[in-house]
């Protein structure tokens, strides 16, 4: 089939998505449109390594580029999911008593598939069952589309989106990097950053992307705050939505390159992120809110690399890693002298899996920075082993629903509190068995 030339569709194509996705917010649910799995006519393992998220399979990252809008044809199915978590954890107070606490974390309705032909939706809003609070979690409204460019195919998209790397397609760096599940008991891994980290809800971006002969990735946005009442609506806590400072034109770049061997995949890619952030403010002891810095520069770059050995599905194995790195250089509010910080993030992680059911993973995650008197950010590994019965083809109740159980470890080699490098760092450790499921 011979793909129509971008010329003959341009004009109609750029000149429809914001209004076609004010519109399809705005339908009513006469439109019958499913979720991933039932859309698809796949298997939760067509998409996701083991059968359950992040990790995602090349057909996986190709159905998030083409904007959630693959479907088997079919009508009469609704773009709705449910998620629930759950955790049992084991960790030590801060007066190194053993404590532990068992919780529902969260519970999340998702609008996620195909809205139109052309426009898709990854839309996850939250409630935390530990800070009691409701949010909009996740954003990714996309509008895709395919084109023949000098002879090869092109798929041409736009993403809008409340975090920086939520629409990343490999699923490899930031809001998808290991660890894959955490308890709220657990500390903090690896460094901690203003921009990719910081951001997170508290702005929207519009993002420029396309993938052309299935190999090369290149994506471009540019990303600005919400006022700070349309992020206390959205339900941005109160301990840090309003304590990043005002963003304006903050741009995004992603690279990448990958390749489907079928029974093997890989990808390597770069992206950045950089930003200057003004009139930072947080809340204090007393919760009055108080001015932080006057000017706040950041730099993030990184670099990732993705393998997958995919065999037959029987024997699935992974390796991901990242490397980030962040440049600050901060105007104090009070108007004491500009400083400047550099914070590095390093993680990697292996995956084991047999028929797509029993898991393993291994973790390596580590951090530092120059702004702490220790040096360091905290640092660990992670072991985590679990189970995936459903999400297969002949699994009970496919597509319909679809669950992991897991028992993870974290082991802390540093930890960095208070910028002081504490004496034992294994009583930071947490042990965490956990239930997730999906439907």
């Amino acid at each position: 089939m011979r793909l129509a030339s971008p010329w003959n569709r341009a004009r109609q194509w750029l000149a429809a998505p914001v209004l076609a996705i004010v519109a399809t917010l705005a339908a009513t649910s006469a439109q019958a449109l499913p979720s991933y799995a039932r859309q698809t006519g796949q298997d939760c393992a067509a998409c996701h390594i083991g059968a359950f998220g992040p990790q995602l399979t090349p057909y996986g990252i190709k159905f998030k580029i083409g904007g959630y809008t693959d479907s088997d044809g079919k009508a009469g199915k609704v773009p709705l999911s449910g998620m629930v978590t759950a955790d049992y954890t084991q960790f030590k107070n801060d007066n190194g008593e053993s404590k532990s606490k068992t919780s529902m974390s969260e519970a999340s309705i998702f609008l996620a598939g195909r809205l139109t032909d052309k426009i898709g939706s990854f839309t996850q809003v939250t409630y935390d069952g530990v800070e009691h609070h409701t949010s909009l979690d996740g954003l990714d409204l996309r509008l895709a589309d395919t084109f023949n460019v000098a002879g090869k195919e092109a798929v041409i998209g736009l993403s809008l989106n409340n975090k920086p790397t939520v629409q990343d397609p490999f699923n490899n760096i930031g809001s998808w990097s290991a660890p894959y599940f955490t308890s709220h008991k657990a500390n903090a891994l690896g460094g901690e950053f203003n921009g990719v980290g910081g951001s997170e809800q508290k702005v929207l971006g519009l993002n420029a992307y396309t993938l052309i002969d299935n190999n090369w990735y290149a994506e471009a946005g540019v990303y600005n705050s919400m006022p700070t009442s349309m992020q206390s609506r959205l339900g941005s806590p109160r301990a840090d939505g309003l304590g990043y400072g005002k963003l304006h034109g903050a741009p995004y770049y992603r690279l990448a390159y990958l390749q489907d061997l079928k029974t093997q995949a890989f990808q390597v890619g770069v992206f950045g992120f950089n930003g200057t952030q003004k009139n930072g403010q947080e809340f204090d002891d007393t919760g009055a809110l108080v001015p932080t810095f006057s000017r706040q520069r950041f730099r993030d770059s990184g670099i990732d690399g993705t393998y997958q050995f995919l065999g037959n599905r029987q024997h699935v194995f992974t390796v991901n890693g990242a490397y980030v790195i962040e440049r600050t250089t901060t105007n104090p509010a009070d108007g004491s002298d500009t400083f400047s910080a550099k914070t590095k993030d390093y993680r990697l992680a292996t995956s084991y899996f047999f028929r797509n059911t029993y898991g393993a993973t291994v973790g390596l995650i580590k951090g530092t920075t120059s702004d702490t008197a220790a040096g360091s950010a905290n640092r660990g590994v992670l072991y985590q082993v679990d189970w995936t019965p459903f999400g297969k083809e002949d699994s009970w109740l496919a597509p319909w629903a679809n669950v992991r159980v897991g028992l993870q470890h974290i082991s802390y080699r540093q930890y960095v509190d208070a910028g002081t490098l504490i004496a034992h760092p294994h009583d930071k450790d947490t042990t965490t068995l956990f239930a997730w499921t999906s439907f």
